[in-house]
């Protein structure tokens, strides 16, 4: 029967993988995203590390890439995507992308597991020599995901107290950015005769008195926005049409702060005023300051204006009705684009893809479950640098104490003293900063699981119940930076989801497919035990 068969061999279809994963050839990506890392996680160590791992495991390094200063939050780095370019148009088959760890390849979340889910279809592997596993099961992808949507979770960690530091300038009335054209913020100086440091200050340059001569133009002149730009040029400041009407919308230059940190609310800045509260009004043709303008808040038939952008040239939708037939449509503005689709449509569109990520009633108890201990699973390298940079928090509270000693007793003087005080005092702030954020309350953990599983398991009936506000923050919720609409196809793409969101819909597919309901136990194995130096590698044992 055997022989039979053998003729029908040429007809036999092959497996477009095997030849790759077979495969041994690779390249190296090492990364620091700052100076000061580097003193606790050197390119030098990563390196050294990657190369070890290779000569066990007998991989054929093709090509080094990174060994720079590259930050990880986004994926538009010029040394990562050279390293991207290689491994996909070389000669050679490159079969892996040696990293020392999943967070040096990208912490970028839903987008890190984009990317290597791209990079799976052509065979090559993400390796992390300190994480391996075998990307191309379903337990070692599910594995290297988690380990992206934790990377961009500690990232997010660290971002609200920097976060939570620029919203507390802003409500004392500073820019905590750079400002607005037409202004300039100078170099911090020290007051005389004490070690203290005045915060910078936002002063009116040569630009800002043209930009004045603007707001007089269109205020008491009544000059169109053409005519002012031809004026503005002639003076030596060329501006857009889109750059103009910002400037004349911004009520920084009357004093006033406005910023999303502040959640709609105003305040009074600090800074120098350019023009006076009643000229800014009055170029927005408001007639006094008795006089608001109450903007229409019931978009309920448009909730993903502006939230929702075109694919084809990036710019977001607008909503319009068309009042004879009363019916609302989605459009975005971009000349030669103008991408029009029925609102009605784009809401129904957008209630399939929530659908996407519902979580069923009885894969609540075990996503839940499986989520804690991934969390606690993936944490530990947070606890060991905990203990490190306590200890380097303790030498530097040593250093002071030395230092104050030193100058108590007259052995260095006062200018000596705040110069290294100043610079320990910041350090000690710095590491806190960093302790703080890398600490989290296990209850606390609790509570966010609970609330997004909650959340999942009635997410389109929530999104179609709310209002206008309630829709656009669980939008927001999800993705953090819009929805981008695909004319071809018809569908949505979603350049950012939230990391919680994302993960736990992951762990419900992958449960869905158990019929116990419960995720096995290799699954929830550490992925830092698999064996390297066997030839061929071995993973996940």
């Amino acid at each position: 029967m055997s022989n039979d068969l053998e003729i029908f061999t040429p007809f036999a279809k092959k497996n477009k993988f095997a030849e790759r994963i077979e495969g041994s050839n690779c390249i190296v990506y090492t990364r620091v995203s700052t100076k000061e890392q580097e003193k606790g996680y050197s390119l030098e160590t990563q390196k050294r590390e990657i190369e070890n791992t290779c000569e066990k495991g007998n991989f054929p390094i093709l090509a080094y890439f990174g060994g720079v200063f590259e930050s990880a939050q986004t994926d538009e780095r010029t040394e990562f995507n050279r390293m991207l370019k290689f491994a996909r148009r070389s000669s050679e088959k490159v079969s892996y992308i040696m990293v020392y760890s999943v967070d040096r390849f990208s912490r970028s979340g839903a987008n890190a597991t984009y990317i290597a889910n791209e990079l799976r279809k052509e065979n090559i592997k993400i390796f992390a020599v300190t994480q391996p596993s075998d990307t191309f099961t379903a337990t070692g992808k599910m594995q290297q995901n988690m380990q992206f949507i934790f990377s961009e979770y500690d990232n997010d960690l660290r971002r609200e107290k920097c976060t939570a530091g620029m919203k507390e300038m802003l409500l004392n009335g500073y820019w905590c950015s750079r400002p607005p054209l037409g202004y300039t913020q100078i170099t911090r100086k020290k007051r005389e005769n004490t070690g203290l440091t005045e915060r910078q200050k936002t002063i009116v340059n040569p630009t800002g008195e043209l930009i004045r001569k603007a707001f007089y133009w269109k205020a008491n002149e009544h000059l169109p926005n053409v005519e002012i730009l031809h004026k503005l040029k002639a003076l030596g400041l060329k501006l857009s049409k889109q750059q103009l009407t910002k400037v004349l919308s911004n009520p920084f230059y009357c004093g006033v702060l406005t910023h999303n940190m502040l959640n709609g609310e105003v305040v009074q800045g600090k800074h120098e005023k350019l023009i006076s509260n009643e000229l800014f009004l009055q170029a927005n043709n408001i007639k006094s300051r008795q006089t608001t303008w109450k903007h229409s808040t019931d978009f309920a038939d448009v909730p993903l204006k502006n939230f929702l952008k075109c694919g084809t040239c990036g710019s977001p939708f607008v909503g319009y009705v068309v009042k004879k037939k009363g019916l609302w449509y989605y459009k975005c503005n971009k000349i030669g684009c103008k991408c029009n689709r029925s609102a009605k449509t784009l809401n129904e569109l957008f209630m399939e893809h929530l659908r996407s990520y519902h979580l069923h009633h009885n894969a609540l108890a075990p996503v839940k479950d499986e989520f804690i201990k991934l969390f606690h699973e993936n944490a530990k390298d947070s606890v060991n640098n905990v203990s490190l940079l306590k200890g380097r928090l303790k030498d530097l509270k040593n250093k002071i104490e030395v230092l104050e000693e030193r100058y108590a007793i007259g052995e260095i003087d006062k200018e000596l003293f705040t110069k290294f005080s100043t610079k320990y005092r910041t350090e000690k702030t710095d590491l806190s900063t960093e302790i703080d954020s890398l600490s989290f309350e296990n209850s606390n953990l609790e509570k966010c699981v609970e609330k997004y599983a909650q959340l999942l398991t009635k997410l389109p009936i929530l999104w179609s119940s709310n209002g206008y506000k309630g829709k656009l923050e669980l939008q927001e919720l999800l993705f953090p930076e819009g929805i981008v609409y695909d004319r071809e196809i018809s569908n949505y793409r979603t350049p950012k989801i939230n990391e919680a969101v994302f993960a736990m819909a992951q762990l419900a597919k992958l449960t869905t497919q158990n019929k116990k309901g419960t995720l096995s136990n290799n699954y929830l194995k550490s992925p830092c035990v698999a064996g390297i130096g066997l030839e061929p590698m071995t993973f996940g044992l």
